[in-house]
């Protein structure tokens, strides 16, 4: 299993959806769009950067959150993105 991922972004901010709406999160927006109606912003089909997981981690960790989510596209459809959450 690859131990990288194609990064669009890592923010910080409030979640917005499910039961932790509110919530400080951390999320990791994939570079993995499948279909122009799953498509949140222009940047999940251009650019991104390949990132080693214990890059991610670390900028995850900075912003001392408690929670993360993983977004863009279609996640599933890296193949590193088990490794990562395991």
């Amino acid at each position: 299993m690859s131990s990288t991922l194609r990064i669009t972004e890592i923010f910080f901010s409030l979640q917005g959806e499910t039961r932790s709406v509110g919530l400080p999160t951390v999320f990791v927006r994939l570079l993995a769009a499948l279909c122009a109606a799953v498509i949140v912003t222009p940047l999940a089909f251009n650019g991104g950067q390949v990132m080693e997981n214990d890059d991610i981690l670390k900028q995850v960790a900075s912003y001392g959150a408690h929670y993360v989510t993983v977004t863009g596209g279609e996640p599933l459809a890296q193949k590193g993105l088990l490794t990562f959450i395991e």
